[in-house]
């Protein structure tokens, strides 16, 4: 590429605005350490604004797939209440609870049996938080006393104010949710299980929503790249912000047979620098053509492989159902022992 001008750019007013100092050093640290930006940070600031779109869909507009996802939790809600002492009142803590499409069945279905103790959620994200607040209100107007929402990061020791650890039989049962496969978007998700493990009780029941390997109908791009797509607006969040243009890389999606991962990875084909300021200091990151970026990340296990994820984090598998569309399943877990 000799000759080709280098592209120098500095992340938009919007990227600091949008982000801690904290959050911006974790970015720079994401991308020189391991190639990539950091999905969960794309909830924040406009790309809410994406969220928000996919909440106004119609039902005839959403695959079957992410139906199951919104529902699967109802349907086998009565299973689910066999794993806490009967009558027992619920409490919902939903970790990253995005537009609470997934949870709201739930809450519906414990609403109309007077189980529902409450409904907590936490996120990093004040406008995720918003949109949250606002569909459950839109759903369930005569009960927003029974929901707190709070901003913080769950995959740390702000978990432990929505999450305080119990020791005895007294109280609400609690189900703590991860749903929608939010696990699978982080970098290291057997981290954030022993992390969610370690501060849940012997008496609360961890509920994750994750879409499975079947060995069947896999995707095309598992066996070969898929160059440009398919991708989400919202998996280029994070590169918009810096300001990188997108006619300087190409997507590509695929699957990583040794993480058994689906990625959304983008490949520069000029060369690029984008010079940060953090905490006062400037830093340069500088990519070559054919260098990448990892800009979304999809643990991608069979029934096996999730319960073996499980067990290594503390965690013992007590329900595993299918939703109608096979590719998604429900799982409940306790802390082993």
């Amino acid at each position: 590429m000799t000759g080709v001008q280098r592209r120098v750019v500095s992340p938009s007013e919007e990227f600091y605005r949008t982000y801690s100092a904290t959050q911006v050093d974790a970015i720079v640290a994401s991308l020189a350490q391991r190639a990539e930006f950091p999905f969960e940070l794309t909830y924040l600031g406009g790309g809410s604004e994406l969220w928000r779109a996919g909440e106004v869909r119609s039902t005839a507009e959403v695959a079957p797939v992410l139906r199951d996802f919104d529902t699967v939790l109802a349907r086998h809600a009565e299973r689910l209440l066999t794993l806490v002492p009967p009558s027992t009142p619920v409490q919902v803590v939903d970790l990253g609870p995005g537009t609470t499409r997934p949870v709201r069945g739930l809450i519906r279905h414990l609403l109309d049996g007077s189980r529902l103790a409450g409904y907590h959620a936490i996120d990093i994200s004040a406008e995720m938080l918003e949109l949250a607040r606002r569909s459950l209100r839109t759903d369930f107007p005569d009960h927003a006393d029974r929901f707190e929402l709070c901003r913080g990061d769950f995959t740390g020791p702000d978990l432990a104010r929505v999450l305080t650890a119990r020791h005895d039989d007294a109280g609400p049962a609690r189900f703590v949710v991860l749903a929608g496969g939010t696990l699978y978007n982080f970098a290291d998700p057997t981290r954030v299980l022993r992390h969610v493990g370690h501060t849940m009780s012997g008496h609360d029941v961890l509920l994750l929503t994750l879409r499975v390997d079947t060995g069947v109908d896999r995707p095309p791009f598992m066996d070969h790249v898929r160059v440009g797509g398919p991708f989400k607006p919202q998996q280029l969040a994070g590169l918009d912000l810096l300001t990188i243009d997108r006619s300087w890389y190409q997507t590509e999606t695929g699957f990583d047979r040794d993480r058994s991962e689906i990625f959304v990875r983008v490949r520069f084909v000029v060369p690029v620098a984008v010079t940060f300021d953090v905490g006062g200091d400037r830093r340069t990151m500088s990519f070559e053509p054919g260098d990448t970026v990892l800009v979304w990340r999809y643990l991608y296990l069979d029934r096996a492989g999730i319960a073996d994820q499980l067990a290594r984090s503390g965690l013992e598998v007590r329900l595993f159902e299918r939703g109608q569309d096979s590719q998604v399943a429900l799982v409940a877990a306790t802390r082993a022992g």
